[in-house]
């Protein structure tokens, strides 16, 4: 198998492969999209449970509180004063200290009880009475209605705030006496019992944590290693005035090895879009590359048509006119005889490119390999084009160098590849009216050069000027005619010698082509 034909399988695998890439990576990031949404979806109900669950539990919280309290403040009675530490025990009210107060907001008699000492329940009464009582507003309040305020101690002079109070407190009617009750809820039942109670740790996959107006975190762990977890935030409204429940996702996985698969998706991602960006680009640019070699293709064959028509109708013509007699001598008759065989050598050669470069687009093997003497190959090659080169009214000067050793080549194809670098100069350096064919020994390779004194080839079209089907840029602008497989030819023809053929030209003073073969056996 040739190296075009291996060439276009390649080709054809890599299309293939970066097509099946392209696929692949394209699933892959439909399952990453999919297992994102399912993800966001389930985070989503996640949330919505946590929102109605926060909501639920301190909605419970305060509830209690607001029941118990709201039974305490509606049971006391003031003819006589009620037992206040019995009925906290009977309601169930969590009171720190209990104030019954007439119309004047004074304590009536027996309507103080404190669980703190005896010494520490009077310092807070007389605070109280003094700080507290005129922030109630008790004269404004609607009657048989808890209401409550939640407060915090001023601290010392430049110190942060003291400890909070919670209050619950109603206006009541004893016959045609006003008195006011007072309720001073106990933190630490609030704290140390309720919220366990309610926020428990163990055997839940949810984490509660409670801050204060502050932000400092009353109860509960911090949430500092769950940064990555959503958050849900409820305010209690009913009683500590500015608390917030915040609820997250326990995070029961290794933090470990959730981060590697965070980097290993990234990573899958990452390729997944650099593989179709990547071949999306390179099939785009494949794509342009087969429309442009299609362009050519049809450009190609219009060129052959024309090539092939030109001998085929010259042929006609002069073979009519000898089968018809139309001629005035015997000379006359020998040159219409000559024209006809010029132009079938000329319609020979170009089929023959043809054939040679169809066999070379399908990957069949078409050389064979033969040791030959290279000057009696270039002498035939030189021989075969002296008519050609003499109609051109062009001059063609060999120096082929002496005792050239023996070369293993096909001795047909490598005459192939000469006449068509003297084609070449024929047709597009017709102006230099001269052509000069070297041969000669470069170290361990043999090189082979046709120079022509014509226009030349621009600098940016001579890596190019060796492509199926191109045609410089200048040559098309001009009646000339070609296949544009010439000299994609030659270059097959080189490298399947284990060579390379080359171009020197500058603008305005001819190309010099060449082939270099190395010396030894190359199949």
């Amino acid at each position: 198998m040739e190296r075009a034909g291996f060439s276009g399988v390649r080709r054809v695998l890599l299309v293939n492969a970066l097509i099946f890439a392209v696929l692949a990576a394209a699933i892959a990031l439909a399952y990453y999209g999919y297992s994102y949404t399912s993800e966001a979806s389930s985070r989503d109900r996640e949330l919505a449970l946590m929102a109605d669950l926060a909501e639920e539990k301190v909605l419970n919280i305060e509830t209690l509180i607001d029941d118990a309290d709201n039974k305490f403040l509606r049971e006391v009675r003031l003819d006589p004063v009620s037992d206040l530490a019995k009925l906290k025990d009977a309601t169930g009210a969590a009171a720190a200290s209990v104030f019954v107060l007439d119309d004047q907001l004074k304590l009536v008699p027996g309507g103080y009880a404190s669980i703190r000492s005896a010494k520490e329940g009077a310092a807070f009464s007389d605070y109280f009475m003094a700080r507290i009582l005129p922030e109630l507003q008790l004269e404004k309040q609607p009657l048989g209605v808890r209401s409550h305020l939640y407060l915090r101690a001023a601290g010392p002079p430049g110190q942060p705030p003291g400890r909070w109070y919670l209050f619950s407190f109603m206006r009541r009617q004893s016959g045609e006496r006003t008195f006011y009750v007072v309720i001073e809820d106990d933190p630490s039942h609030l704290v140390g019992r309720l919220f366990p109670q309610f926020f428990a740790i163990s055997n839940s996959k949810r984490l509660y944590q409670v801050v204060d107006e502050l932000g400092e975190v009353v109860f509960g762990p911090p949430f500092v290693e769950m940064q990555g977890e959503p958050v849900v935030e409820r305010r209690f409204t009913l009683t500590v005035d500015g608390w917030v429940l915040r609820v997250t996702q326990k995070d029961l996985g290794d933090e470990a090895a959730q981060r590697r698969k965070q980097l290993i998706d990234s990573l899958l991602i990452g390729g997944a879009i650099t593989v179709i960006v990547f071949g999306l680009g390179w099939l785009g640019f494949a794509i342009r590359r087969e429309r442009r070699l299609n362009e050519l293709k049809s450009e190609f064959i219009s060129n052959v048509s024309h090539e092939l028509k030109t001998p085929l109708s010259i042929i006609s013509m002069f073979g009519e006119m000898l089968a018809e007699g139309r001629t005035k001598n015997p000379e006359q008759a020998h040159e219409y005889a000559e024209i006809i065989w010029r132009e079938s050598v000329r319609l020979g050669r170009l089929i023959d490119n043809v054939l040679d470069f169809a066999k070379i687009e399908r990957g069949m093997g078409v050389y064979e390999f033969a040791e030959a003497d290279l000057g009696e190959v270039i002498d035939r090659a030189i021989e075969l084009s002296q008519r050609r080169v003499a109609a051109a009214e062009m001059t063609l000067e060999a120096k082929i160098e002496d005792d050239l050793p023996m070369v293993e080549l096909d001795a047909n194809a490598f005459t192939l590849a000469v006449l068509n670098l003297i084609d070449n100069a024929i047709k597009y350096a017709g102006e230099g009216k001269k052509i000069e064919l070297g041969v000669a020994r470069r170290g361990d390779r043999i090189v082979l050069s046709v120079r022509d004194w014509g226009p030349g080839i621009d600098p940016e079209e001579q890596e190019r000027i060796f492509e199926r089907f191109y045609r410089a840029r200048s040559i098309r602008l001009k009646p000339i005619r070609g296949s544009g497989i010439g000299l994609a030819l030659v270059q097959h023809i080189a490298r399947a010698h284990g060579g390379e053929a080359k171009v020197e030209s500058t603008p305005g003073q001819g190309s010099t082509f060449s082939i270099s073969i190395p010396i030894g056996d190359k199949r």
